[in-house]
């Protein structure tokens, strides 16, 4: 009497081989047998359940005592993806530098490297025991200097995160967004426009709301609003170099109001964490909605807003992290 006691690798390698394209299904009935036979199944069940003889049954199990997964099927250059082992630090550094796009694209790359052929589901397995997942390619700006944001960030944005970490600064974060509403009677578009600052801490949202266009006349409405909030503390507001932040007018403005402009590099839309802000208010409650009428519009996106200090807390406290992304310099 045969009796096999498989390893979870064996498994595991069992497993992938029944779940392959690859392999006929002659070979995977075969393999269903033995897994059987090691979870305890008996002769007479299998051999009812599979419609096969004893015979058969004792002449699968044979054959994976003695030539194991590869002496079972019929396609004898199959290899289990558990026998990339070895590579596997290679494969991780070379997927790291050079991304693939496809399962094919990574079964190629693999077996241009290790000489070993899998399946494109046997790939996936692989990439996905890796840590790997399908990531949409995300965009860099073209004009971007990835030297001067770690340099900005470095010299200047840095000390400032540090000082507010300690209690003796608050630093904001400014940035203009909008939405048009397409409504259904006419005219047909109307504009609803937040100026907001976010704060790098408490995450706490000063902002102004119109339903007309932001100029500098507004962004000092904002700096009046934060003054106001915090007199007797000292303020930084991290901006963009749009044109109606960026002049004598809004610096003038800032200074009697004591508060400090520290303006990012050009390009450098991630280095400003209320851009996050941004898309998840576009997620909440702008994507593949529609609403009626524009004050329904107007009101969703307060109240997604307002949810920021409240219900959304903690939503935004981990979206909003002080961690930065920057881009190695590349050559095109």
């Amino acid at each position: 009497m045969i009796i096999l006691r498989l390893s979870e690798e064996e498994l595991t390698d069992i497993a992938e081989a029944r779940d392959s394209d690859d392999i006929d299904e002659r070979s995977k009935r075969k393999l269903l047998v033995v897994t059987m036979h090691h979870e305890g199944a008996s002769i007479g069940f299998i051999t009812r359940c599979l419609g096969i003889s004893e015979g058969t049954h004792t002449a699968y199990l044979k054959a994976y005592r003695d030539g194991g997964l590869a002496g079972v099927l019929e396609n004898r250059y199959y290899k289990p993806s558990s026998s990339l082992a070895p590579f596997l630090p290679c494969l991780e550094c070379s997927f790291r530098v050079a991304p693939v796009a496809s399962a094919a694209e990574a079964a190629a790359r693999i077996t241009r490297l290790t000489g070993v052929t899998l399946s494109e589901s046997q790939c996936r397995r692989v990439m996905k025991g890796m840590g790997m997942t399908l990531r949409k390619c995300a965009s860099i700006p073209a004009k971007a200097d990835p030297q001067m944001q770690l340099d900005f960030y470095t010299a200047e944005l840095l000390p400032k995160l540090r000082e507010a970490s300690s209690g003796e600064r608050r630093v904001y974060f400014v940035v203009w967004c909008f939405a048009r509403q397409w409504v259904r009677t006419s005219p047909g578009r109307q504009r609803y426009s937040v100026l907001g600052a976010i704060d790098s801490h408490s995450k706490e949202l000063v902002s102004i709301r119109t339903r007309g266009n932001v100029n500098s006349m507004t962004l000092c409405e904002l700096f009046h609003a934060i003054a106001v909030r915090h007199p007797d503390e000292n303020v930084t507001l991290v901006m963009d170099n749009a044109r109606y932040q960026r002049n004598k007018f809004v610096v003038d403005a800032a200074a009697e109001y004591g508060i400090e402009l520290l303006f990012l590099p050009p390009y450098s839309p991630n280095l400003n964490l209320i851009e996050r802000l941004w898309k998840l208010t576009k997620k909440r409650c702008l994507t593949n909605r529609y609403y009626e009428n524009f004050d329904k519009f107007t009101a969703a996106i307060d109240d997604c807003l307002d949810s920021f200090a409240t219900t959304r807390l903690a939503e935004v406290t981990s979206l909003l992290s002080l961690n930065f992304q920057f881009f190695a310099n590349r050559k095109s």
